[in-house]
């Protein structure tokens, strides 16, 4: 019922209607056959996902859908290209949307994307680029619900278009839709520009230089490792140990920095830190150190604080200046990351201001640190353009995290719900299908990742180094951009995917990373994810992570 609610609310405009505008990070749009047209055949995109329109109504109207979300961003266009076979003549609705999204109940998020320069192989669509209007809208396009924007009111003033002179703009809660002259059994490609519109009264981040005191310390970080699943548990929890044995056998194995997660917020109390904490991690880092590895530590797990932001964050910059005037002393080559995979509520404007209070409260105690700090969504690159840091701070690593593709590195993973998904092997696609597990069958998602994996070939194949490749490098065009040097925090793959097919996603990862210059720290040494096997004393993919 997610998005059947938000729909049927907005069947007719309401009286007095409340929207808050935010900036979004991904688009959406949806292809519509009419009614006794078959579903559409060998749906592709280029990037992002597509799924059956899950929040129609009834099974016949889900099937005549496809519902297509893929990444934009405020500061440039991006180009997505959907591929499909109609198997009837006449017209579909082409719905250019927006994400769902509510600021509070019953209000809406006002997510606006801009749209340009659409082009359609094999169908026809009038004004496609947008460029003549009727009726105070674009000629040929139709904007039900809600009156369409003027030229000079977001979220079209100030926006240059892709080429030409006009944009379009839509959002859930007023979509722009035309219509799509197709033929049955001939292949449609469109090619669409998009964008995301800022809020109003956005303010343009500083784009600073590409030699900041930042590059020069990402530029000490190549390959490296996370300490993982020990003191980000709880204390007497769950986990492996950690000693200075690992750091002698991380430093020999070719590694030049650590990942350290903790857990912090167990660890704090009356302005000190445990001293129990301190006994077993404080000689950790030291051997580190000694051994010339560049330290990374991190909060990690301080989920209350993204769950409940406004009710935690004077605790974590509270907490940060604890942790930071205890480490002040320590060399340089210790860099602090300020909070793990922010989410959930944790975004937008208000991740914005937690960071900057986080920040601000380790300047106060250490001005020249050198601080890494995660984007939101799980430290998402897409969410790059969404992360924001103080202007005059040179000394910040934007720190990204990547498992993509997902089904293929947390097949098996109970914790993300994936127990019964197995056999994905990587790259796709199989030599023998896989099959969509029953505990997962409405999963419409993974239904039709899956048929993509079992069918398409080469870069089309969503189990592939194109998948991750394209995010990457996005995430070099925004470092690029902003002058803000970028660190890949994680990336790995569950030890239950074959192991085979583990070391050939982690060396194209590796490579692919390595190519594009992006630093990079492997989740994790010892444990689901490992490098090392505990048990025999012995690497598991050194060749995949160390060889050309």
């Amino acid at each position: 019922m997610r998005f059947l609610l938000p729909l049927l609310l907005l069947a007719a405009p309401l009286a007095a209607e409340e929207f808050v505008p935010r900036l979004p990070v991904e688009a959406r749009l949806f292809l519509r056959v009419p009614p006794g047209a078959a579903p559409l055949k060998d749906i592709e995109v280029s990037a992002g996902e597509w799924s059956p329109g899950d929040f129609e109504p009834t099974p016949e109207q889900r099937e005549r859908l496809a519902d297509f979300r893929f990444p934009v961003t405020w500061w440039r266009w991006q180009e997505v290209t959907l591929r499909f076979t109609p198997d009837h003549d006449g017209e579909l609705d082409l719905d250019l949307n927006g994400p769902w999204g509510e600021a509070r109940p019953g209000v809406l998020l006002q997510q606006e994307i801009l749209w340009d320069a659409i082009t359609a192989e094999g169908a026809g669509l009038s004004n496609s680029s947008f460029e003549e209007q009727a009726d105070g809208k674009p000629a040929g396009w139709e904007s039900p619900w809600r009156p369409y924007p003027a030229d000079d009111a977001w979220p079209l003033a100030g926006n240059a278009a892709f080429e030409g002179k006009r944009v379009a703009a839509s959002w859930h809660g007023r979509p722009l839709v035309g219509k799509l002259a197709v033929k049955a059994g001939v292949p449609v490609v469109l090619k669409l520009q998009a964008r995301a519109a800022a809020e109003p009264g956005f303010k343009e981040p500083a784009r600073l230089p590409q030699d900041t005191p930042a590059h020069r310390a990402c530029a000490r970080l190549k390959r490296g490792v996370n300490l993982g699943n020990h003191w980000e548990a709880p204390p007497g929890g769950w986990g492996t140990t950690y000693t200075v044995e690992d750091i002698d056998l991380i430093a020999k194995e070719g590694f030049d920095h650590i990942r350290v997660p903790v857990a912090w917020h167990y660890h704090l109390k009356d302005g000190k830190i445990s001293s129990t904490l301190l006994a077993e991690l404080e000689p950790v880092l030291r051997r580190a150190l000694e051994r010339k590895l560049t330290v990374i530590v991190n909060w990690h797990h301080f989920e209350a604080l993204c769950s409940e932001p406004e009710k935690h964050r004077a605790a974590f910059a509270a907490g940060w200046s604890v942790i930071a005037t205890h480490f002040k002393d320590w060399p340089p080559s210790l860099y602090l990351e300020l909070l793990n995979e922010p989410n959930g509520p944790l975004d937008h404007g208000m991740l914005t201001a937690v960071h900057a209070e986080g920040i601000a409260a380790i300047r106060k105690a250490d001005p020249r640190r050198i601080l890494l700090v995660n984007p939101s969504q799980w430290a998402a690159i897409p969410a790059l353009g969404r992360l924001f840091l103080p202007d005059g701070d040179d000394r910040i690593i934007a720190s990204v995290h990547s498992y993509e593709p997902f089904q293929f590195t947390h097949q098996q993973a109970s914790w993300v719900k994936y127990d019964d998904l197995r056999d994905i092997s990587y790259p796709g696609p199989p030599a023998r299908p896989a099959t969509l597990p029953e505990s997962l069958r409405e999963d419409r998602g993974l239904a039709a990742w899956l048929e993509a994996y079992n069918t398409r070939q080469g870069g089309d194949n969503p189990c592939t180094a194109a998948t991750f490749e394209r995010l990457l490098d996005d995430a070099v065009a925004w470092s690029k951009h902003f002058g803000r040097p970028v660190h890949i925090g994680e990336f790995g793959c569950y030890q239950k995917a074959d192991p085979a097919s583990r070391g050939r996603y982690l060396r194209d990862f590796r490579r692919a990373a390595e190519k594009r210059g992006l630093p990079w720290a492997m989740w994790e040494w010892k444990a689901g994810f490992g490098y090392w096997d505990p048990e025999d004393g012995k690497p598991l993919v050194r060749e995949e992570l160390f060889g050309r």
